[in-house]
């Protein structure tokens, strides 16, 4: 059965929120990056000269790291440009751009609004990223791989089937993210909060069982590695 690209909302009642997990002064730094991360500032090589852009992150989470922690050598991204405001009905078309109406919600300006463009791509060093402005919500990190694999093969791969392979990643940058607040409290470097996390969740409770981080991508287990998480860095 054909699939229509989906919107973040009923067409009667418009409302973006839904794609956003964090803007402007809610982003943190503890936050490990993931796909879907917006950040203005960045550096850009076109041909010969180094321009200043604001990008989106478009690789699935488990191709962004080399080790668990440090990022690969090399970030695909696409620009982010000020674009009109879409409703609803018309995220069936514009297929060569993500819309992120509301990005900047504190702005008056076209600025406010914005777009992700699928024909301005970028190979970047990891170092060139500049301010974190965004992070996409589980919700809005589904649509922008499903318009990003339509724009490349014109498939139309329903949200549902994302989340199959995004909510498990996705919990671990939350649980990373919250690990590494909790640390830095501690007086803990980041870098190191996050090796503790990502090492701990590698492992698992009982031999031959499941890994914590494979439990996380269990909607009726990740409570309990949440719990585990939080009392395991309190005994740090």
């Amino acid at each position: 059965m054909a699939h229509d690209l989906e919107a973040p909302c009923p067409e009667d009642a418009p409302a973006w929120d839904a794609l956003y997990r964090a803007r402007g002064d809610e982003v943190v730094e503890s936050r490990p990056v993931l796909t879907g991360d917006v950040f203005a500032e960045t550096n850009v090589s076109v041909g010969a000269e180094v321009q200043v852009k604001t990008v989106i992150v478009l690789q699935h989470p488990c191709a962004l790291r080399s080790n668990g922690v440090d990022l690969v050598g090399r970030l695909l991204v696409a620009e982010v440009r000020p674009h009109k405001p879409l409703p609803p009905a018309d995220w069936r078309g514009y297929a060569r751009m993500m819309p992120l109406p509301d990005l900047y919600p504190d702005v008056a300006s076209r600025r406010r609004d914005q777009a992700v463009f699928f024909e301005k791509v970028h190979v970047i060093d990891p170092d060139g990223l500049g301010r974190r402005d965004a992070c996409l919500s589980p919700l809005g990190v589904n649509l922008l791989l499903q318009r990003w694999v339509h724009h490349n093969s014109r498939v139309v791969v329903p949200t549902f089937d994302f989340d199959d392979v995004t909510h498990g990643p996705y919990e671990e940058c939350d649980l990373t993210e919250d690990w590494a607040e909790a640390r830095e409290s501690q007086a803990v470097d980041r870098r190191r909060a996050w090796e503790e996390c990502h090492e701990w969740l590698r492992v698992s409770d009982q031999e031959g069982g499941p890994t914590r981080q494979s439990l996380l991508g269990d909607a009726q287990r990740r409570s309990s590695v949440r719990l585990a998480a939080r009392k395991h860095w309190k005994s740090l």
